[in-house]
């Protein structure tokens, strides 16, 4: 059977009901949703006082004494005050450079001072301490007028410029070039003695920055200082202060090498303050200028005194230490002073006499270096001639000065043939002259015969170097034609002699070093000058790496003038400078192919001179042509004179490089003057001393 379901009908009573129901059901969740979300509003409100509370607490509280001491720091006036820089020795101890104290008298501004009391007070000054104001410019005074006559010198200006400077036409600047214009000499030069004397030191008192040490009167005597001592409370704001000079026992003996420091009034350069500001310098710091001096300022600077400022009660500034300084560090230099001065007296005697001779009308300079070929250490230096009818030693040159080296690069001439095995070792070559079309003969200085690599060294064959310089290119050569040759070669070439040294910096520790001009033609006559030390330059300080990677077998040392740093007036080592090796020559055989003739040079060859010196010299020659501009504004032909050496040959312990540009010219062939430097060298360091 089937049921029917019977759908009743809703009232308007249950509606009404239901109606009031869900409206009150509605009302209920509004309240449940309003109180969920006050509840949470309170809660995070809550949240942030108490996050505001604790970090309130951490401020005031814990955090208390270090935001005040903070607020004291950032609020703190200090000054430093200078220390010694470090002195330096040479290699036994005898001192190259010192310090030597400096007294002055100097000003740091009372609190509340006024221009008028600083007047009152820098005339007052004058009236005790003699005031050198010759010194003073007409600008100067000009400046002296514009202060003590404001008004006259605003009268200087019209009617019509001011109206300009009002409407924005003109500026300060501007006003005050046209008051300058307009002082006469009359009204600048009225001035007496005594008033340049207080303007001086009214210019000294107010010179930037502000908050600083000014030095008033410098190198003042013991007798001043002790007048100022008994009367100080006469001269409010003023103090005696002790400062340091560099000193040089021996004179100009290697000055321009260890350098110069700026003075206490030049201080901090402009270029580079903000730099040694954030190392901590004064603006009024001593630092390295030049040379030594600047290359190792980080060892060579003290650490400065800091001293707080506070005034007292009537405005004087009172200084506190809050960090004590330390003096710079020693430095122990590789040279060997008494070998040095009798170096310089052998090159300087030879510079005398190339200057006198009329076969070397631009003779510059000799050049000479001399070195432990073991470790590198430069044990002498110089670079001496004639600057404004006076000898000087400018040992900048040996870094700097590039010029063509001639035969002495025959050595590593032969190492590369060998090693490139573009030669055989004993292999023999006839000096025959080459001919390239339309090209001069190129040839040796006269013609030496048939030859070994050995002998090529011993009497500087040039022809030989050619035929390794052709086949080294892959060139065939036939006489007057052309040659075809592999430019490939050149940087062959280049990084063979490299490994010597020669053409790349040495990292010799100065603060400038050149490389030397490095020649860009391809041509195959320029391979063959290439060989033969005729194309690129290079400096002393590279011929002598060259000279010394020879004489010890084949490692390329870098050449050092630092050995060690240590504390102030102390053995205790802060830096050692080791020993480096760059590089090193595989092919043994070919080394002691070079070494041997060198040798052959000095027994049988172009060196023999040297056979006198009591210990066996291995040595070589170099004569390179080149071309100046003379004062005339002509070109003319000019040769470089060389010589590298070292000994003993077996067991070295000195190599020695000597260059002279422009040796002689106009003549074909002339006396090697750096033969005979080398040679009286030799001679005192194995027999004389």
């Amino acid at each position: 059977m089937i049921k029917l379901k019977i759908k009743k009908t809703q009232s308007q009573e249950d509606k009404d009901l239901a109606d009031v129901n869900s409206s009150k059901e509605k009302e209920f969740n509004l309240d449940r949703s309003l109180d969920r979300r006050f509840k949470i509003i309170i809660i995070t409100v809550f949240l942030l006082f108490s996050l505001v509370w604790v970090n309130l607490y951490t401020l005031q509280v814990i955090n208390n004494q270090n935001y005040i001491e903070k607020l004291e720091n950032f609020t703190k006036t200090t000054i430093g005050l200078p220390s010694q820089r470090g002195i330096v020795y040479d290699r036994y101890g005898d001192i190259l450079v010192s310090n030597q104290e400096r007294l002055s008298i100097v000003y740091y501004p009372p609190e509340g001072i006024t221009n008028a009391q600083e007047w009152e007070m820098a005339t007052h000054f004058i009236e005790h301490f003699v005031i050198d104001n010759t010194t003073l410019y007409p600008r100067d005074l000009k400046d002296l007028f514009i202060f003590k006559f404001p008004e006259l010198a605003t009268k200087k200006i019209t009617e019509a410029e001011w109206k300009q400077y009002y409407d924005g036409d003109l500026s300060d600047e501007d006003i005050y070039q046209l008051k300058l214009a307009r002082i006469t000499e009359v009204e600048y030069m009225s001035f007496d003695d005594k008033t340049k004397s207080t303007h001086i030191v009214y210019t000294l008192m107010n010179s930037a920055p502000a908050k600083s040490i000014k030095i008033i009167k410098d190198n003042c005597s013991i007798q001043e200082i002790a007048y100022f001592s008994e009367n100080n409370a006469d001269f409010f704001g003023f103090d005696a202060q002790i400062y340091y000079d560099r000193t040089y026992p021996n004179d100009q003996m290697l000055k321009r090498l260890l350098g110069t420091v700026t003075t206490s009034k030049q201080g901090l350069s402009s270029d580079r303050l903000l730099y040694h500001l954030a190392l901590g310098y004064s603006r009024n710091s001593v630092i390295g200028k030049t040379g030594i001096e600047l290359y190792y300022e980080n060892l060579l600077k003290g650490q400065e005194s800091t001293l707080e400022v506070k005034y007292d009660e009537n405005g004087l500034a009172r200084f506190t230490e809050i960090n004590a300084g330390t003096n710079g560090q020693d430095l122990y230099l590789s040279f060997d002073l008494k070998l040095q001065e009798q170096v310089e007296k052998i090159v300087t005697k030879w510079v005398d006499i190339a200057t006198k001779d009329k076969q070397r009308p631009h003779f510059q300079n000799i050049n000479l270096v001399i070195m432990n070929p073991n470790n590198g250490d430069i044990l002498s230096m110089v670079s001496i001639g004639y600057e404004n009818g006076v000898i000087v030693n400018d040992v900048n040159r040996i870094f700097t000065q590039a010029m063509n080296i001639g035969s002495t690069v025959k050595g590593a001439s032969i190492y590369m043939g060998l090693n490139e095995g573009v030669i055989k070792p004993g292999e023999i070559i006839d000096d025959t002259p080459i001919k390239i079309k339309e090209t001069p003969l190129k040839k040796s200085f006269r013609y030496l015969g048939k030859l070994t690599d050995l002998q090529a060294i011993a009497f500087s064959s040039n022809v030989y170097m050619f035929h390794i310089a052709m086949r080294l290119g892959g060139a065939t050569y036939k006489y007057d034609q052309g040659l075809d040759i592999d430019i490939s070669a050149f940087n062959i070439m280049r990084n063979y002699y490299s490994q010597f040294g020669l053409g790349s910096l040495t990292g010799v520790d100065v603060p400038f070093e050149a490389t030397g001009y490095k020649g860009s033609a391809s041509q195959g006559g320029h391979l063959l000058d290439f060989a033969i030390g005729q194309y690129d330059t290079y400096t002393m300080i590279q011929l002598s790496q060259y000279i010394s990677t020879i004489a010890n077998g084949g490692q390329r040392i870098e050449p050092r003038l630092l050995l060690k740093a240590t504390e102030a007036n102390s053995n205790v080592i802060t830096y050692q400078n080791d020993v480096t090796i760059l590089s090193v020559l595989d092919n043994k055989m070919a080394i002691k192919r070079v070494q041997d003739g060198f040798r052959l040079c000095v027994t049988d060859g172009l060196c023999r001179l040297f056979q006198t010196i009591p210990v066996q010299v291995s040595a070589k020659t170099g004569t390179a042509e080149t071309f100046l501009i003379d004062k005339n504004g002509n070109l003319v032909e000019s040769s470089n004179s060389l010589a590298v050496a070292y000994a003993p040959s077996a067991k070295p312990e000195i190599s020695v490089a000597c260059g002279t540009p422009n040796a002689y010219s106009n003549i074909f062939i002339y006396e090697n003057i750096c033969t005979r430097v080398v040679y009286d060298v030799m001679q005192y360091y194995f027999s004389g001393r």
